[in-house]
């Protein structure tokens, strides 16, 4: 039996591949929704509130850790030709397909409005221990009254998605 290109890559069967899949799909979905009850809870619980700097350098780092992840699976998929609803019938693999594109896309797209929003914050990305300032003129005003809007629409959008999927 002819072994795929992640058989060849990591020496892992089948099984370890869907296994691999599953692991990065699953955790990306719990993050998700932790993330969405996380980012709900940061604007409305009075204790967040009052450790808000805390509460968003949290925020961002899973939000990080989730492009990271969302980042592996794609590249995992690549390399491996995996294709969305492969054994399906036509009509639900072209589903899918525009469903996994879709979803990849809202996750790169909420992860740099996030990126962005940082910037226009004047605060710059913080991973683990390492911070790094963007190269964003800090426009707080605008962060608040229209760009946390569009994350929280895009975040809202990847909540129900994910909650739908479990």
């Amino acid at each position: 039996m002819a072994k795929n290109r992640l058989e060849k890559f990591t020496g892992s069967s089948v099984t370890g591949e869907s296994t691999l899949f599953k692991v990065l799909h699953w955790l990306i979905a719990v993050l998700i929704v932790f993330q969405g009850l996380l980012g709900a809870a940061n604007l409305r619980i009075a204790w967040l509130q009052d450790h808000l700097a805390s509460a968003i350098v949290v925020h961002e780092e899973i939000g990080l850790l989730i492009l990271l992840l969302t980042l592996s699976l794609f590249i995992v998929r690549v390399i491996t030709g995996r294709r969305s609803g492969a054994g399906a019938q036509p009509s639900h693999q072209l589903w899918a397909k525009m469903v996994h594109g879709a979803f990849y896309g809202l996750i790169f797209v909420e992860c740099a409005i996030g990126i962005w929003m940082m910037g226009l914050l004047g605060k710059g990305l913080t991973i683990l221990a390492w911070h790094m300032p963007l190269p964003i003129t800090a426009d707080p005003h605008f962060a608040f009254s229209t760009v946390l809007q569009w994350h929280a629409a895009v975040a809202l959008t990847l909540l129900l998605h994910a909650i739908a999927i479990q």
